[in-house]
């Protein structure tokens, strides 16, 4: 029996937020991406973080 490999479940073709992106924006990609997670890149494409579903829930809980 094979072992899945990261490979067959990634996402290939990689959406990126940068750290000024609005939180309505990221929250339209994740919605049209139908992903549940992007990184957040520099001028330079590399990745600093990355933001989920789950940190921008804790958003909206924290706001009441």
């Amino acid at each position: 029996m094979r072992t899945r490999q990261v490979g067959d479940v990634m996402t290939r073709e990689v959406v990126a937020v940068v750290a000024e992106t609005p939180y309505r924006e990221i929250v339209a990609v994740l919605l049209h991406r139908g992903v549940s997670a992007v990184p957040v890149v520099d001028g330079f494409r590399r990745v600093l973080a990355v933001v989920s579903e789950a940190d921008l829930l804790h958003r909206i809980e924290r706001a009441g």
